[in-house]
């Protein structure tokens, strides 16, 4: 009879610890973390979705397989972007981090699938977790998340080692994730005789927390060779606290916290130390204090974008050709200042130009172009006004490569956190395709092929020079008095044929270097050259266009076989430059004097 009393009471048991697990695996997929951009809902839009919230695999597989979903055919091309973040599982040993974006063909409700790499061990240990993520689905207008987050548990394969009890080690197993957090309270006994067993568990620990109270959350009588390291969450799945060490050499973990909502707080332990944990325990307590002086803060503004966080390069926000934003400098999560982050997908040949417009009376922003990789282009590109009085910002680049460029934009003066959703901005990114410029005559580039990202300066128009007007005689006959006519004697006489008059012709090769002396040696380097800039040359003596043509990345370009009777005159309209050389073989370096770029936003 008792034997079957036990088997109710432990089967009701399980029932409820999956009612509860589903149900906070529900609650953690409706928040977001701090890592994830927030996306403006839209109940029309197409929805993104993992087809799970949990997937399972062994760790001898070699890899999972994900499956992601799409609601409906979208009428364009869709895309989301997918990473995957710890969990109790380690990345490098026991698998591989994995990130990347999910293409939907327009008019197709195939579902697309990213793996994730897992790595075999021989270690006995038990399930680990790794946490996957969707975010930043394309276009925002037509596209918005459904199951964002999802769980991939990795199944160990590994036998025990003889004499290894199969059972868990504590009273509080299992509690290796939030969802079986083992529940105490604020100045209840210290639960003790807590293990950490086998390597890489870990431990969830909840309380109920009222709005305004305070607690110290704490490890304590740790068998050496622990080493606990605890975080802990707010009722909304946020972290509020992180600690390693309580002081110098003690390895007990303690966080101090003051909460403003009521709810359920997590507690979340590992073991730090790589030794083997087995026969060795801890404590874990709760108690509440005196709440600390309460100290200003900041008081929640309206006006966040929609693009938020991104200020980070990691968390960059994608903005495609055409596009427009609207954005703003309003922190979240506590910070000072918000600086945004965006990203625009390249390919080479096409001059992309980004400009921030409609900005609000008292904005005031300025523009960075980073790299594929996030670091600065040479020289720099930067921008803080468009021009005087226009404190909008706007930047050019002909791409040279296929991949990412990163656009930062922050305020050039921070302002104030309450007046932070007065500034208000814009943004909107172009392309145009480039265009071969015919040239009258065939000119040869002489510099190596084409490398790397290089600085495109807008052009400014050419207009060829206007020939000199003919001068028009004056006719002095009125200012002289008229003489009588004399009848006038006419007389033949024979004349020698005329010899033409032979202008001697002299053929010449010039060559013309412009380039940016970033490093003020005043002598051309490899990256230092100024692509496609415009140069002319002309006759001295008719002003006859002779040849004409564009610099290549070196900023060189060379015009042979010049045949010409006068001097030849050498014209770069972007600059203002003019110059008039002799003929024979002439080699001109242009200097470009470095300028101070904005390199930082404040």
């Amino acid at each position: 009879m008792k034997s079957s009393f036990r088997t109710i009471v432990r089967l009701v048991t399980a029932l409820f610890l999956v009612a509860f697990v589903i149900r906070m695996a529900a609650s953690l997929q409706t928040a977001v973390s701090p890592a994830q951009n927030i996306q403006a809902l839209n109940p029309s839009a197409t929805s993104i979705f993992f087809s799970s919230g949990s997937f399972t695999v062994n760790e001898n597989a070699g890899s999972a397989t994900i499956n992601v979903q799409i609601s409906a055919s979208p009428t364009t091309t869709t895309t989301v972007e997918y990473l995957t973040l710890p969990g109790t599982a380690v990345e490098g040993s026991d698998y591989t981090a994995a990130s990347g974006t999910l293409t939907f063909p327009p008019n197709q409700q195939n579902a697309q699938s990213f793996t994730v790499a897992i790595l075999n061990d021989n270690n006995f240990e038990s399930n680990e977790t790794v946490n996957l993520v969707l975010r930043n689905p394309a276009p925002v207008s037509s596209a918005n998340l459904g199951t964002s987050v999802a769980v991939l548990t990795i199944n160990d394969d590994d036998p025990a080692p003889a004499g290894t009890p199969f059972v868990f080690v504590d009273a509080y197993e299992p509690n290796d994730v939030i969802g079986q957090s083992f529940t105490t309270a604020a100045d209840a006994n210290k639960l003790c005789s807590i293990s950490l067993w086998p390597r890489g568990d870990i431990d969830y620990f909840r309380f109920n927390g009222k709005a305004g109270s305070a607690y110290d959350i704490k490890t304590s009588a740790l068998t050496a060779g622990l080493d606990t390291f605890m975080t802990v969450y707010d009722p909304q799945g946020n972290i509020v606290g992180q600690n390693d060490d309580a002081g110098v050499g003690d390895r007990r973990s303690e966080i101090s916290i003051t909460v403003n909502v009521d709810g359920f707080y997590y507690a979340r332990i590992i073991n730090n130390d790589p030794s083997d944990p087995i026969n060795k325990t801890y404590c874990f307590e709760v108690d509440e204090v005196t709440p600390p002086t309460p100290t200003p803060t900041q008081t929640p503004m309206p006006g966040s974008d929609a693009c938020e966080f991104n200020s980070t390069l990691e968390t960059a926000c994608l903005i495609g050709v055409g596009q427009t934003l609207s954005l703003s400098f309003v922190p979240v999560y506590g910070s000072s200042q918000d600086t945004d982050y965006f990203r625009l997908w390249m390919k080479p040949g096409i001059q992309y130009t980004c400009e921030t417009f409609n900005l609000s009376a008292v904005a005031d922003t300025n523009m960075i172009f980073l790299d594929n990789n996030g670091n600065d282009f040479i020289p720099n590109l930067g921008n803080d006004d468009k021009e005087p009085g226009d404190l909008g910002s706007k930047l050019s680049y002909f791409s040279t490569y296929t991949g990412w460029l990163h656009i930062l934009i922050g305020p050039v003066n921070p302002p104030p956190y309450e007046e932070s959703y007065l500034h208000t901005y814009d943004l909107r990114c172009t392309s145009t395709a480039a265009t071969p410029t015919p040239t009258p005559t065939a000119t040869r580039v002489y510099a190596p092929p084409p490398s790397g990202g290089t600085t495109v300066p807008t052009p400014t128009p050419f207009t060829f020079p206007t020939p000199l007007p003919t001068a028009t005689p004056i006719d002095l006959s009125q200012f002289t008095t008229q003489q009588p006519q004399q009848p006038p004697v006419v007389q033949f006489s024979p004349l020698a044929t005329a010899t033409p008059a032979i202008v001697a012709q002299t053929e010449s090769t010039i060559d013309l270097t412009v380039y940016y002396d970033i490093n003020e040696d005043f002598v051309p380097n490899d990256n230092e050259g100024i692509q496609d800039v415009a140069v002319a040359l002309f006759d001295s003596a008719t002003g006859q266009l002779i040849q004409f043509g564009t610099t290549n990345d070196m900023g060189a370009i060379r015009f042979e076989s010049i045949s010409t009777s006068a001097p030849v005159q050498i014209v770069v309209p972007y600059l203002n430059y003019s110059q008039v050389v002799v003929s024979g073989n002439t080699n001109t370096l242009l200097r470009v004097a470095p300028q101070p770029l904005p390199a930082a936003i404040p």
